[in-house]
């Protein structure tokens, strides 16, 4: 058996974002593990909403996504052999996309990535019947390395164009549960775009992704110390599944900001500047709340409400 972790925090309160974990949970058909942050000690989630929920209190106003699922695996049962890594707002097309995903990290992969395509619907586009002229379209990482000119990888960490991504290096992903329990997930990616830092990292484009998320030599070395080792125990075995996965509307994508937000961290030292609090959230080793302050304006201006 398969199962999912998933992480929640909402920092601003959006409405759209329980709605959406809602309509995921009520489309997975593994059993799960949501890891949920509140920064005020307000929770949204219920014992309903995972069969395993982990709910932690305090920590930075960060991006805390990968944090969180390091902490949800240690929540898994043992015994599971294979964990999905899902953000939860994705409902999948297929109903058979766990058998699938077993088999191959069973036969041929130690990492894949759950869909070959992936949907996002608009504000009022019903589940799976959208529009698809008002939909945005992405294909999955290896389906940009099939493409002949893997060196596109490098550009999922930046948006480009109209204000999008060329393909989508995250969503959805399934890791074989021993390389997860030796190497966890790099999660000193504090604004996003870790997702796409561990696809470059399974695929070996180190510097390609570091140098277009404005990453400074400590996040450089930082990263790489995860990343070199993550990519060796990969070693090239990294598949997709076929089949669409749909993205659950929260707000236009011309204001994610997903550029501006690297800005933030030109000064950033992960060896200093944040530690793993005792409830395993991140925090500041020394307060910084400008950060925390320009990171809140960036999440306001998402207007994931509409």
């Amino acid at each position: 058996m398969i199962w999912a972790i998933t992480s929640y925090f909402n920092p601003v309160r959006y409405r759209r974002r329980l709605e959406n974990y809602r309509t995921f949970r009520s489309n997975l058909r593994i059993p799960l593990v949501a890891v949920e942050l509140s920064f005020d000690g307000q929770f949204e989630l219920t014992k309903d909403d995972a069969d395993i929920l982990v709910q932690l209190s305090g920590g930075a106003l960060l991006w805390q996504k990968e944090r969180l699922l390091n902490v949800g695996l240690q929540s898994v049962p043992a015994g599971v052999e294979n964990v999905a890594l899902i953000d939860c707002d994705v409902v999948f097309e297929r109903e058979d996309w766990a058998e699938d995903a077993e088999a191959k990290l069973r036969e041929q992969c130690n990492i894949i990535q759950l869909f070959s395509e992936a949907l996002y619907l608009t504000q009022h586009s019903p589940l799976g019947k959208g529009d698809s002229e008002a939909i945005e379209y992405d294909i999955s990482a290896p389906g940009i390395v099939q493409t002949g000119d893997p060196s596109l990888m490098g550009q999922a960490a930046v948006i480009h164009g109209h204000n999008r991504l060329r393909y989508n290096p995250g969503l959805a992903w399934a890791l074989k549960r021993a390389i997860l329990d030796q190497h966890y997930l790099y999660d000193a990616g504090i604004v996003g775009g870790a997702d796409a830092l561990m696809a470059a990292s399974a695929y070996g484009y180190f510097e390609t992704v570091t140098n277009r998320q404005l990453f400074n030599s400590r996040r450089k070395q930082h990263y790489a110390d995860w990343a070199v080792p993550f990519n060796k125990r990969i070693a090239g075995r990294i598949g997709a599944l076929q089949g669409t996965v749909y993205h659950l509307w929260h707000g236009e994508l011309k204001n994610r900001n997903y550029y501006e937000r690297f800005k933030l961290l030109d000064s950033f030292d992960p060896y200093v500047d944040v530690q793993i609090a005792d409830n395993g959230a991140w925090r500041w080793t020394k307060p910084n709340t400008d950060f925390e302050e320009k990171l809140r304006d960036i999440l306001l201006a998402r207007l994931e409400d509409g």
